[in-house]
């Protein structure tokens, strides 16, 4: 914890909202204590979202906390979601999006990018009073680099080898297995519910494991972390070197989320970018935001 959070009064409540669950953790004289999980959410498919939001807030006896809400873009919804629920906790709640909770947790509330990769992908930096985003576009228009792109890229390259159009015998295999089906069934399921997205991010870990023996995960799998590493690039490019520097060295950056769990991804998006691992999670990012915005009224 940064020397400020050791000195921040009260019990700050810090809530990573995700698809998979809900963590919860709570900030008190520089100390993280976790709190029971919450369930899966989203602010645009999870129905009754804020009602799971305001249990888990009055359970902990939070004199503030930050929620952290994947797919909330948009300023006026976070302030809009904000008051409602200081309202009716009856202490001061900031809510932003999960990629801001993300960079906070990930430089402790200093300058930084982070670049997010787990179902979907996108990167998310600021330096002082300038924030940019990139990616994020959905698995439609973009996630490059995700856990969607690397296992759509296996299945893709399963259905080239059995159309002697080339990809991997290897690769071949491995959908089979790890689909449970044949190529014809992972096909129609897909098309049949294309929102579905766990049916390809599911190849995503045996694809990369692959890698260390096959050239084609291999391509797919370095291809994936250079994707990623773009996403920070960008990002530095629009932000410029940290706020004050003396130098032109970029800002620093972070990769979060279970792709990087591949040791191949990881690597090489570190010799792209320089990248280190996130000093917080999202949850102590939240956590540090609302104190944040309670001290400066925000």
């Amino acid at each position: 914890m940064p020397d400020a959070a050791l000195h921040l009064p009260g019990r700050i409540l810090g809530i990573d909202v995700g698809g998979s669950g809900t963590r919860v953790i709570l900030l008190e004289h520089g100390t993280v204590t976790p709190q029971p999980d919450g369930p899966p959410m989203n602010v645009n498919l999870t129905d009754g979202f804020a009602g799971h939001l305001l249990r888990i807030i009055k359970a902990a006896d939070a004199t503030a906390a930050g929620i952290g809400l994947p797919g909330l873009r948009q300023a006026a919804k976070a302030r809009e979601l904000s008051q409602a629920l200081s309202e009716q906790a009856g202490c001061q709640v900031h809510v932003t999006g999960d990629a801001d909770t993300a960079q906070a947790g990930a430089f402790l509330g200093g300058p930084g990018v982070v670049v997010i990769a787990g179902t979907g992908s996108m990167a998310f930096g600021r330096n002082g009073d300038r924030h940019a985003r990139a990616g994020g576009h959905g698995f439609l228009l973009g996630d490059e680099g995700s856990a969607y792109w690397i296992g759509r890229a296996a299945a893709r390259a399963a259905l080239r080898w059995e159309d002697r159009l080339g990809g991997s015998e290897a690769i071949h295999r491995m959908v089979l297995a790890a689909s449970g089906a044949g190529l014809e069934s992972l096909v129609s399921d897909v098309t049949s519910h294309p929102a579905e997205r766990s049916l390809l991010t599911a190849l995503a870990p045996a694809l990369t494991a692959l890698a260390a023996t096959d050239p084609e995960a291999e391509r797919i799998t370095r291809r994936a972390a250079e994707h990623l590493a773009a996403l920070a690039q960008s990002v530095r490019d629009r932000l410029g070197p940290p706020a004050g520097a003396g130098d032109a060295r970029p800002l620093p950056a972070a990769g979060a989320g279970r792709v990087f769990g591949a040791g191949l991804i990881w690597d090489r998006f570190a010799e792209l970018t320089g990248a280190t691992r996130p000093l917080a999670d999202a949850a102590v990012g939240a956590a540090l935001l609302a104190a944040r915005a309670r001290e400066t009224g925000a």
